[in-house]
């Protein structure tokens, strides 16, 4: 029975994200998350590099690609959560280009905020998984 639960809960994510890249465990974020697999991220279009940016200076991130670094506990600690709203995101409108195309326009539930900005911070992301989890059970806000 445990066998099958398992496989209820992995067919029901999204095809290409969630098998692809699941977030970080906390031991992951503790450990230093590779600034590779930040980039890997990237190009299969999981994160945007604007969105990774805000959360890691550019040069910063580009210099740990280079030396081959992890990135610091605060760094995968953001990086995690990004990928955390833009996971449930995907989940609820069950399309990945427009849960992109929705966590990159000012919505008004937050204030007219741009959702992938606010979740730079923990209490902003609580608020876009908050609006996220309205928008699935149909509560008008």
């Amino acid at each position: 029975m445990g066998r099958t639960a398992r496989k209820l809960r992995t067919a029901s994510k999204p095809a290409g994200f969630a098998e692809e890249a699941p977030p970080f465990l906390h031991e992951d974020v503790v450990r230093g998350v590779p600034a590779k697999r930040v980039q890997q991220l990237i190009d299969k279009g999981v994160l945007g590099k604007q969105a990774v940016y805000r959360v890691i200076p550019e040069r910063t991130f580009k210099r740990r690609l280079a030396n081959r670094e992890s990135l610091k506990v605060s760094e995968g600690d953001a990086i995690a959560r990004l990928l955390r709203v833009t996971e449930a995101a995907v989940k609820t409108f069950g399309e990945e280009d427009f849960a992109h195309k929705w966590l990159n326009l000012p919505n008004p539930a937050l204030k007219d905020a741009i959702p992938i900005e606010l979740a730079e911070t923990d209490p902003g992301a609580r608020d876009v998984e908050d609006v996220l989890g309205r928008i699935a059970h149909f509560v008008i806000s």
